[in-house]
């Protein structure tokens, strides 16, 4: 711990005092340690509410903030603030920068190109899917793979990430320590190990409304891409893009099909100028990202080699032929076969043994890629 964090530490940890405050404060005095020693009336002319000097005041506990960098410390949480050598150059540059940062693990690599794969909580296995293959695809190739570790499209794009051995970086809407939702604990901590997590918020911070906008926007801050996977007409995916538009980045978008609402933002987007994604390439092009190995077959040439070279029994390339990506209820795959159910069954039971088929929840099946 040197001076500098003492004084930027307390800065950021004011009760009732925020970013703009902060700036305001700033320009004034130059710097946290200037802020720090001058006097009650001084304070009282930037400040200007009561209850904001009085805290000022209370605030300058030595102890305190000293017991506070320690318990970071003790946490393996590191503190970043603008004099940090580490601090993102990407975020100083943004609208309202952040003054202070937390971070488990390790930030991405100052000049690797980073895009940020956004999307619905509540998605489709279609956007999961998605996510994950662009994560990992992008991740090859050696670009960071930024998102707010939610359910749904954000952890599957850091999961498609992990999976190629490549980094990942998850932005919080809350304190560094909290893990939300608990679903992800497993993926929280191995990106803790193999990537990092960031948040504006120190330990012990709920998760609440209000932090999740600020906290997109520097989702939006740290890439040079935002990738839309899968969002609908009004979605909170949108913070984010109109936070990129407004810091100037790259917007892309998956298409998806006209008549489903969890595509519509997608689309939505599309229409407005976002550019169209079907392949990785659309990405690596337009950030003029060197492509490190000859492109990746499709997902349907991929999946079309698969079953070429398993043989499949006549029954079973009936049957698969029957399925998507989305699930699909068995009552409906017998009806459009109009074979016995029992047959139907039987073969569906082989290819999921085979690995071609999954069975994403009871009598639900869907292609495996």
């Amino acid at each position: 711990m040197n001076a500098e964090d003492f004084y930027w530490y307390w800065l950021n940890n004011i009760e009732g005092i925020g970013r703009r405050t902060i700036c305001r404060l700033l320009e004034r005095f130059l710097t946290p340690e200037e802020i720090y020693h001058a006097g009650e009336r001084e304070i009282t002319d930037v400040l200007q509410h009561k209850k904001m000097v009085t805290a000022f005041v209370r605030s300058k506990e030595e102890k305190k903030i000293i017991d506070g960098l320690q318990a970071l410390q003790e946490r393996k949480v590191t503190f970043i603030h603008p004099d940090s050598v580490q601090y993102p150059e990407r975020l100083r540059t943004i609208p309202d920068m952040p003054y202070g940062l937390y971070l488990k693990g390790t930030l991405p690599n100052q000049q690797q190109k980073a895009v940020a794969i956004i999307g619905a909580r509540s998605c489709t296995r279609y956007g999961k899917e998605m996510a994950r293959f662009f994560g990992k695809e992008l991740a090859k190739q050696g670009v960071a793979i930024i998102s707010g570790l939610a359910r749904g499209i954000d952890g599957m794009a850091h999961e498609g990430a992990l999976e190629a051995e490549g980094y990942t970086l998850g932005v919080l809407g809350s304190g560094i320590d909290q893990v939300y939702p608990f679903e992800n604990q497993s993926l929280f901590l191995r990106m803790e190990q193999v990537g990092g997590i960031l948040s504006e918020s120190n330990i012990g911070v709920p998760p609440t409304a209000g932090l999740f906008p600020q906290r997109n926007r520097l989702i939006a801050g740290c890439a040079d891409g935002i990738l839309v996977v899968e969002a609908m007409e009004k979605s909170g995916t949108f913070i984010t893009v109109d936070q990129g538009l407004d810091q100037g980045k790259d917007i892309f978008a998956l298409p998806g099909r006209i008549i489903d609402p969890k595509c519509a933002g997608c689309n939505r987007l599309i229409k407005l100028g976002a550019h169209m994604v079907t392949e990785v390439d659309d990405i690596l092009e337009i950030l003029k990202i060197e492509r490190k190995n000859p492109p990746e077959k499709s997902q349907i040439e991929r999946s079309k080699e698969k079953i070429e070279k398993l043989s499949l029994a006549p029954l079973e390339k009936m049957v698969y032929s029957c399925l998507q990506i989305e699930p699909i209820y068995l009552d409906d795959i017998i009806s459009e076969l109009r074979i016995a159910p029992q047959e139907v069954c039987m073969a569906l039971n082989k290819l999921v043994l085979r690995g071609v088929v999954t069975e994403t929840a009871r009598n639900y099946y869907a292609i495996k890629l």
